[in-house]
Order: C-alpha cells, then structure tokens, then sequence
C-alpha cells in the first residue's frame, strides 16, 4: 500500500513543483539570480533511404542556429538539508517530495484547512476515496482539480516522510531557486535549416528531387506559460568548484517560414520550427551540475532529423559543431558573486 502512495506523489511532482514555486515566493528574505544561456551551433546532416517500394531516396541539410536565455529565479534565504536535484534519483525523489508537502501544507494552513494524515491501511484507503470523491466532484475545474491534487499528494507524502516535514534533515547547505509571480525572462531563437534531395511524391508516385528553407528569428516566442515557471535551480553552498545545477534546459519553438520547392512548384507556409533534440540534451547534461558561469563546446551527433520529421527508415547521420556560455549570478552583474554567508 504504502508504494502505491509514493507512486502517487512522483506522478504529482511535475505539476505541483511549478504551482507550489511559483506561488509560494515571499518577496521578503528572498535571494534572487538570472540564469543566462547562450547556444549556437553549425551542423550538417545527411538521411538515405532504400526500400523496394520507394526506391532511394536522400537529403542533405545544413543548419545554424542560436538560442539565447535570461530567467529570473528567486531562493528563500533559509539553506536547506536535502538537494532538490540531486543527481541521485532516490535523494532527488526523496528531497522533491518533502519539499511540496513543506509547500503545500503552508499553503492549506493559510487558507485554513487541514487533512487528518491516516496511520492504518484503512484510513489510508479511506483517503483515496475521500480524494477520488473530491476530485470527480470538481468536474471540468482545472483549478478545483490542480488545488486538489496538491493537497492530497502533500498528505500522502507526509506518509513517507512523516518525521522529516517539521524538521531538517541535517544542516543546511542548499538554496532553492525557483520561479515566482511576474517572474521576468527573455529568449529569443534565430535558426536557419537548408534542406535538398530527393523524396516520394505520392502524387507522382516517383521520387522526385526537392529542397527546403526553414528560417526563423524570434524573440519571447510564445508558449502556454511564463518561461521561468520552466526552470527549477539549486546552489550547494558546500561545492565552490561546481555548485549550480540545473533540471532542464527549455526554449519555446520559434514560428518561421517554411520554403518547400519540388516538380517546378513552391509553398510557403508559417509553422513552428524544430528544436533539435540531440543539442537541447546536451545542453541540458552540461547544466545538471556545473560551475556558476562557464563555457563548453562539443561535437554532437545528431541522431534525429533536423526536420523535425520523423523517418520510419534509412540512416541518419550527422553532427552539430556546439558552443555554449552560461551565468547564474545576481541580475545584471557578471558571474562571480557569491551567495550569503550561512
């Protein structure tokens, strides 16, 4: 019973990390950073294809394109015990579940509400029917849902962890940075992708010789919430060689043209461009643990269509010549500040 209950909280974790951060900022006693991220890279790709059906079909594609970031993200200043990011799954698990129960308790105590937290398998039952009852009464309310969700997983956590909500774990040494309300942020994406070779027109049901522009230049694309609420940061105050880590490196995808040329006719249309996925995971890994500021370069091997466009077979091969910079300091200074002293 008890596993059933965790698997609970690991399913909420994604949502309540975003609802409970960006609500439970205090803009008193808080530390606040700007992560900045540079990327640029050149690449070059090439995909063949041989099928009975089909016949050979190829294209080869050239690439440049830059992301740039800046996010505000704020830190309470009390040092916490356990790594919100640890690279340990467990300690990770383990330091995010307690850390939203701590969020969501303060958030029900504030709005006077309070949930008897069931010590025997009955009563732990008792509670999901209590939950599944409640959540099934807030019919199409994605907030009387959401705000339901955080309450019970904040319980059902408090089950695993019971003895560790009210007190630390050990002595401090992490702070926590995470996105609040009206959190400010920049992005822009420029990218450029040239495509040409040779594909199956089913119109003409023959391969036939084609090529592609993509192009964009976007600055704040749009996306369905503030970019910071995308960003989770924790400095160890105990590791001065590489204190900062990161959970995901995210951009918005930028809206650009797309040229498409085949048998004599060009359509243009406007669509979002491809991000691709084998940088954005090297960035990413960069990030996870690193040094306050720093710069990396790499050659990445691009194992999936620039295109974006999934290919069901044929080979795929190709490389993305990287660079990177990134800060994580006070806003508007250079890296190198130092956090407060404990």
């Amino acid at each position: 019973m008890k596993h059933s209950y965790f698997a609970f909280v690991f399913s909420s974790l994604a949502i309540l990390l975003t609802s409970a951060a960006a609500n439970a900022a205090d803009t008193k006693n808080t530390l606040e950073r700007e992560l900045f991220v540079v990327v640029e890279f050149d690449a070059e790709q090439s995909w063949v294809s041989e099928t009975e059906e089909f016949g050979s079909q190829h294209y080869e594609a050239t690439s440049k394109q830059r992301y740039e970031l800046r996010t505000h993200l704020q830190a309470d200043s009390q040092l916490q015990a356990l790594n919100l990011l640890d690279l340990d799954q467990k300690k990770r698990l383990k330091a995010k579940t307690i850390h939203l129960a701590r969020q969501a308790k303060k958030k029900l105590a504030a709005a006077g509400k309070s949930v008897k937290i069931p010590q025997t398998p009955a009563e732990q039952q008792a509670l999901t029917r209590q939950m599944q009852k409640e959540q099934y009464a807030c019919d199409s309310d994605a907030v009387c849902r959401r705000n339901t969700t955080e309450l019970y997983a904040a319980v059902f956590a408090a089950i695993e962890y019971a003895d560790e909500l009210e007190k630390p774990a050990g002595p401090g040494r992490y702070y926590y940075y995470e996105p609040y309300p009206s959190c400010e942020d920049y992005s822009r994406v420029a990218m450029q992708l040239s495509i040409s070779g040779e594909h199956w027109n089913k119109g003409e049901k023959e391969v036939v010789p084609f090529t592609e522009e993509r192009t964009a230049d976007t600055e704040n694309p749009s996306d369905d919430v503030p970019l910071c609420q995308r960003y989770l940061a924790v400095i160890d105050t105990k590791n001065e060689a590489k204190p900062l880590y990161v959970e995901n490196f995210y951009l918005p995808s930028a809206v650009g043209d797309t040229v498409h040329t085949e048998l004599g006719h060009t359509m243009t249309k406007s669509e979002r461009q491809p991000m691709p996925t084998d940088v954005l995971g090297w960035v990413t890994q960069q990030l996870r643990h690193a040094t306050k500021s720093g710069e990396a370069s790499a050659v990445v091997k691009l194992l999936q269509p620039l295109s974006g466009i999934s290919k069901q077979t044929g080979t795929i091969k190709g490389q993305a010549n990287v660079t990177m910079q990134w800060r994580f300091s006070e806003p508007g200074s250079d890296a190198g500040d130092s956090e407060p002293s404990e």
